[in-house]
């Protein structure tokens, strides 16, 4: 066993010990409309909050997991 495989292993035993399911990107679920619409929002309260003098790189993520 690669010590990779040996890590996984051991995330799985702590999540089912924990009662989750592995994390999952959220953002995959989201569409492209979605993603605008989040894009809109965040661009323009960054704008309104510290002005556009820069331009403002951001970047999204969104992970989650289920309990069971």
């Amino acid at each position: 066993m690669t010590e990779y495989d040996d890590l996984m292993q051991q995330a799985e035993e702590h999540n089912k010990k924990m009662h989750r399911t592995k994390d999952i990107n959220v953002a995959d679920c989201l569409t492209f409309q979605d993603r605008d619409a989040i894009a809109q929002i965040i661009d323009k309260r960054v704008a309104k909050e510290y002005g556009t003098m820069f331009p403002f790189h951001w970047q999204f993520s969104c992970e989650g997991h289920f309990i069971c």
